[in-house]
């Protein structure tokens, strides 16, 4: 049986981005596997040889692929569908809800939410009643306090894409099913990570981007509503594959006689997508269930640890909360004392190591395919730019 450092090794391998790059900036866009990248290939090169020959194919293909992600999520395929990007997702939401929820409503979310998440809602004119966090921490008792009369619902990542805080989500969620009122997540720093369960958590809305820690590029938004949501708040608005077609075709022909939107997620379907880069997410996805994602997770909160320890060796203020492990993510936020954070990471860019500037400060996010040896790197130049 292969021990787990051959294991690790044998995984590594699917990563040529190692051999240029240190890279710790999977919370902005994590590297395509090897395998992955031959899945979406394959996947153009049939377009290359057959045109349009396989589209039905493809389209029953995003359907499995859709069930697939149910099951990870604890849902039925009849709740989710694919949108864009998470914005898009957001767009139907806020359109729903200026013109099914009661006048002057209003949510709760969190001061350092990322604008895919509130941009939507504030260009409706959705107010929104934002919590600010106490050393980095958002705790669910504090996001309620913000809670009034006219709020209609809360709003939240579930791990924030700048410093990394990851919230007591099942918590929260329970205690907004009390006050019966909707809980909006934005799980795409979490997700395939951190476990979710649609169902447990009493979640009415979700949404997950792949391109951050799904290893499979830009591939759009898995887009999760219940069936209550639904029926409550309907979208707004239709393209050809959210409607039902005639009995006789599958494309929706009829004139001037109306369409009846599909009752399930489908209804958020406006038209075609790209099925290659779903090849790509699919083939992803297997890729760490054959790992595991419990040893996937394991590994990253290794390598965190590892860095956190090693960070202690350099001027540097930790500004994520890490203290308490039910906090933690692969996100750590640090500032350099003294010296210029733009500075630092565009003189580790010079040295092949890639981090991000998020709120000023330098974002640095372990994947599993990172190893002690590029974080000790990370250090060395760290230490070497300070001394500049």
């Amino acid at each position: 049986m292969m021990n787990d450092n051959a294991l690790w090794e044998n995984i590594l391998e699917e990563f040529p981005v190692k051999k240029q790059l240190a890279y710790f900036h999977s919370a902005g866009m994590s590297p395509m596997p090897t395998r992955v990248y031959e899945a979406v290939v394959k996947a153009y090169k049939s377009l290359n040889l057959y045109g349009d020959m396989y589209f039905l194919h493809d389209l029953q293909r995003v359907e499995e692929l859709l069930k697939r992600l149910a099951t990870m999520i604890h849902t039925s395929e009849n709740n989710v569908c694919f949108t864009q990007n998470s914005s898009l997702a957001y767009a139907f939401l806020a359109s729903s809800l200026k013109k099914y929820a009661p006048e002057g409503f209003n949510f709760v979310s969190l001061h350092d939410e990322f604008p895919s998440s509130v941009v939507p809602y504030e260009f409706q004119g959705i107010p929104i009643k934002y919590v600010k966090p106490v050393n980095g921490v958002y705790t669910p008792e504090m996001i309620m306090e913000a809670v009034d009369e006219n709020t209609i619902g809360v709003l939240c990542s579930y791990v924030q894409y700048s410093n990394g805080f990851r919230l007591e989500i099942e918590k929260l969620g329970q205690m907004v099913k009390e006050k019966g009122l909707l809980f909006i997540v934005n799980a795409t720093q979490a997700f395939p990570i951190y476990d979710i369960d649609t169902e447990r958590m009493h979640i009415d809305a979700l949404t997950v981007s792949f391109h951050k820690w799904g290893l499979c590029g830009v591939a759009g938004t898995l887009f999760f509503t219940s069936e209550e949501f639904r029926k409550k708040y309907p979208s707004t608005m239709a393209g050809w594959l959210g409607v039902k077609p005639p009995a006789n075709d599958f494309i929706p022909t009829q004139k001037e006689e109306g369409f009846e939107q599909l009752a399930h997620a489908g209804q958020y379907n406006f038209g075609t997508m790209n099925f290659q880069a779903y090849a790509g997410l699919n083939e992803a996805i297997t890729f760490m269930e054959e790992i595991g994602r419990e040893k996937i997770r394991e590994r990253i909160d290794q390598l965190t640890s590892y860095l956190l320890e090693k960070l202690k060796d350099i001027p540097a203020e930790i500004l994520s909360p890490v203290d308490n492990p039910d906090y933690r993510s692969p996100i750590i936020l640090i500032n350099l004392k003294g010296a210029s954070n733009t500075e630092a990471v565009e003189f580790l860019r010079k040295h092949n190591i890639i981090t991000a500037i998020r709120a000023g400060n330098i974002r640095i996010s372990c994947n599993f395919f990172n190893d002690k040896q590029e974080i000790d790197r990370l250090i060395r130049v760290l230490e070497l730019y300070c001394e500049l």
